[in-house]
């Protein structure tokens, strides 16, 4: 199984501590059988006012482990987010947990609530994490795309509310 995420921000700020942005989030799960192409079993995109790209780079992963069922295979799991693949990978989290969830410059971790609820959804599986570069791949596109236009749908709703 093959998981490949993103997060996209408008306005990706924060002022005064507070985030701003307009965010969306999207994921693609895949299953392969011997000798066929990868098939696209689920994808899902929404959105987020008052956030900022990397929250939304977090939300992806923890929306697709958490649409997952039962699961015994090896996940692969694949983002442009180094911050998040790295975060999980190298297990950065329990040194924040030691730490209070203090970061390495001894500031609060960002979005903590964030990553403890991705913590929760990913460590219910047997996961491999990759960082591959952006437009680098067919499905790391659609991601991009679904979650670039999630975070446009909630901008455009928005003016036409006013």
């Amino acid at each position: 199984m093959n998981i490949f995420t993103d997060g996209a921000c408008k306005e990706n700020a924060r002022h005064n501590g507070v985030a701003e942005g307009t965010g969306g989030w999207a994921y693609v799960v895949l299953t392969q059988s011997p000798g066929q192409d990868m098939k696209i079993e689920q994808q899902k995109s929404g959105h987020k006012k008052g956030t900022t790209n990397q929250e939304m780079e977090i939300q992806a992963v923890a929306e697709a482990f958490e649409s997952l069922g039962r699961v015994s295979e090896p996940i692969n799991l694949y983002s442009d987010s180094a911050y998040v693949i790295n975060c999980l990978k190298d297990r950065w989290y329990d040194k924040w947990k030691s730490n209070g969830w203090l970061n390495s410059k001894m500031q609060p971790v960002k979005n903590q609530d964030s990553w403890e609820r991705l913590i929760n959804a990913v460590n219910n599986f047997n996961v491999n994490f990759y960082h591959i570069k952006r437009n680098s791949s067919k499905y790391i596109r659609i991601v991009d795309s679904m979650a670039k236009e999630a975070s446009r749908k909630e901008t455009i709703q928005e003016q036409q509310v006013q």
